[in-house]
């Protein structure tokens, strides 16, 4: 398995020349993020010394990361997606600057419907000194690479241009993500987390209620806003990433890694009405 590192735009700027050069790229106008923003995103990269040495750090790392890419979850990506080696091989990862904050990373398919990971290097120079970045990596590798094995692997998940239908939006979301976050979770293995941890009880209560306000939400408008924090925002407060990764979390808790299998074969309709409707957690603490 390998796959293919498009690294142009960022050793430009890694080599002190002009990137506003590449503004007119499709990475900053034909993607979904660009769409989703209304027009070309690019923002010209604060390019001092201190944040190119940061880059560079993370560009070796990044690279790093993708020769010798070895998902968390393993065992359950071999479950899910036993040919993901070979899917892989058809995947590009481009290290760019240029985006805006907080697109570090982010899955897009060109016109030719090849599929990019793109990662901001400049974006991502906000971890250095706050984590191992290596962990960082290979989690957002994970589950980056899991909507691309999801989308693979599941009839219609992937997005429909110009699809106005509010429910299968949501359902999408809160399938997709809740898978990609699961395989991915603080980058480790689904049996080493400990999904009863008050924290974690805490946002699934709170995850499964606004999604059921946002299941039975009527207004266009508030619908939107809905939609758009149900994948946006802090972490945890992504309620349609956390409502899905825990319901998933929990069925696995009874069930094991192969009811992860039996409920991705099942596919995304209906999901986050699912996701919504368990009284809680299994075994929950007292």
């Amino acid at each position: 398995m390998a796959m293919n590192i498009n690294d142009a735009i960022a050793t430009t700027y890694l080599n002190n020349r002009d990137v506003n050069s590449y503004s007119d790229r499709w990475y900053y106008s034909e993607t979904e993020t660009a769409k989703f923003t209304g027009g070309n995103i690019f923002t010209s990269p604060n390019s001092d010394k201190e944040t190119q040495e940061k880059v560079k750090v993370i560009y070796d790392v990044i690279h790093t990361a993708v020769k010798t890419f070895q998902p968390t979850n393993v065992r359950i990506w071999d479950l899910l997606f036993p040919d993901w080696r070979k899917v892989l091989e058809d995947v590009d990862v481009d290290l760019i600057v240029g985006f805006p904050e907080p697109y570090d990373a982010t899955v897009e398919y060109d016109k030719q419907g090849r599929c990019h990971v793109i990662f901001d290097l400049v974006c991502w120079t906000k971890y250095i000194g706050k984590c191992e970045i290596n962990d960082v990596v290979r989690g957002l590798l994970t589950h980056e690479l899991s909507h691309v094995l999801l989308h693979n692997q599941v009839p219609g998940l992937t997005n429909i241009e110009g699809n106005t239908d509010y429910l299968r939006n949501l359902d999408t979301a809160t399938f997709d993500e809740g898978f990609a976050h699961l395989l991915s979770y603080d980058t480790k293995e689904i049996d080493a987390v400990d999904w009863h941890s008050e924290k974690l009880l805490t946002v699934f209560d709170r995850s499964r209620e606004k999604m059921t306000e946002a299941l039975d939400e009527r207004n266009p408008d508030r619908q939107s806003r809905f939609l758009y924090e149900a994948v946006c925002g802090n972490y945890y407060d992504k309620f349609a990433c956390m409502c899905g990764m825990l319901y998933l979390a929990n069925q696995w808790m009874t069930g094991g890694d192969i009811i992860l299998k039996d409920i991705m074969e099942e596919g995304f309709e209906g999901f986050a009405r699912k996701a919504a409707s368990i009284p809680s957690f299994v075994n929950r603490r007292s």
